[in-house]
């Protein structure tokens, strides 16, 4: 009895091939009426533009500062106080932190003491040779005594001029203890809290300040792209931080020497930090503009399709594709120059070409954006002056 039955997967294939073949068999001319035609798809197309493009040398980077000064006592000594902390931003000569010396100033005063009786020294010794002199002068001392006068006089001086520059370089010594800015900037790091031995073998940082009005980007170049860098290039740099905005900047040195490792050449890149929105450590991609395309034919992205066979695109010919192979020269991410091929003002397919064959008929939307699908303000209805909007950095 099992057998005798047909199972449900056998009813349900029964049941499909009966429907296929009511629509096939060519008396079912009732369910063919009811069926709408199969329209040719929907694609996107785009027109070839042409405009000058920029050729560029691209490598990721991160942004760092343009100088960094690691702040830390020269005195030996107990951490008194720390007056500023991470972020606060300080001028050069600021007051940034204090140190108590352990026996400096008891060695300024001894110091001075021995000053005070060098001093009282040397005016003895002058009024002993000055006297001394008087009486050589009149015949009453011999020349061994003025000579004696004279060296005891020499003596005392130099024995008073190196206590005065003990003193100065003591009291040099415990100003050192009065922590001051190097330079106008951020400190980035707070290193030591009061009460931290500094200024001994050691000598770790106090603290470290950076100066971030301008930061720099070191831009890698290939060996093989090397030599078209050159001090004073527009760069531009699109930070992850900022939503891949483009900031532009200038190449203002080139390493000596490549790198061992790598076999790049590094290109530093200077940045202008208005209104403080850039800090260190910010990652992006970095971009030196080596030479200008002129008059190139460019096209979305979208458009172009690799293959074994080569690069080609689907031109619109009234309401049919044409496929074409192209030749391909920058790539600016969102759109590429196509260097043999296609035209100016030609279109072309930019989305929904997956399913497209040389010939194939289709329905051409214009005007809409080929990644968001979003529609687009014709080409006619933007004003002549609106720029062109730069490419992506990669």
């Amino acid at each position: 009895m099992h057998g005798a039955f047909p199972s449900a997967r056998t009813t349900i294939s029964l049941v499909a091939g009966l429907a296929l073949c009511v629509v096939a068999c060519p008396g079912a001319s009732g369910a063919q009426k009811g069926k709408p035609p199969k329209l040719p798809p929907l694609v996107a197309v785009g027109v070839v533009d042409v405009r000058d493009i920029p050729v560029e040398v691209r490598a990721p980077v991160d942004l760092r500062p343009l100088l960094t000064a690691d702040v830390t006592s020269k005195v030996m000594g107990y951490l008194d106080a720390v007056l500023v902390d991470r972020g606060d931003r300080v001028k050069k000569g600021q007051l940034l932190a204090l140190v108590r010396p352990s026996d400096l100033p008891d060695q300024l005063a001894a110091a001075r003491a021995t000053q005070a009786q060098g001093e009282a020294n040397v005016t003895r010794a002058r009024l002993d040779f000055e006297r001394t002199q008087a009486l050589h002068q009149q015949g009453a001392v011999a020349q061994s005594q003025m000579d004696l006068a004279t060296t005891v006089l020499q003596a005392a001086q130099s024995q008073l001029d190196a206590v005065k520059s003990q003193v100065a370089a003591l009291g040099t010594r415990l100003g050192e203890t009065r922590i001051v800015a190097p330079m106008d900037g951020v400190v980035s790091q707070r290193r030591l809290d009061p009460g931290a031995l500094v200024g001994g073998g050691g000598n770790q940082p106090i603290l470290t300040v950076e100066r971030q009005d301008i930061l720099r980007a070191f831009v890698p170049v290939p060996e093989r792209e090397a030599g078209a860098i050159a001090v004073g290039q527009v760069a531009f740099v699109a930070l992850d931080a900022l939503q891949g905005r483009r900031l532009e900047g200038k190449v203002v040195r080139l390493a000596p020497a490549f790198d061992v490792g790598s076999r790049t050449l590094d290109a530093e890149v200077h940045l202008p930090n208005q209104g403080n929105l850039l800090r260190p450590g910010m990652y992006g991609r970095g971009a030196v503009v080596v030479a200008t395309h002129e008059n190139a034919t460019v096209i979305p992205v979208t458009a172009l399709q690799v293959s074994a066979q080569g690069r080609h695109v689907f031109v619109l010919k009234g309401d049919k594709v044409e496929r074409r192979a192209v030749d391909v020269g920058v790539d600016g991410d969102t759109w590429v120059e196509v260097t043999a091929g296609l035209k100016g003002g030609e279109e072309v397919v930019v989305a929904g070409l997956e399913q497209l064959s040389d010939g194939s008929a289709v329905r051409p939307v214009r005007n809409v954006d080929p990644i968001t699908g979003q529609q687009l303000a014709p080409p006619t209805a933007r004003a002549k002056d609106d720029p062109v909007p730069a490419p992506s950095v990669r």
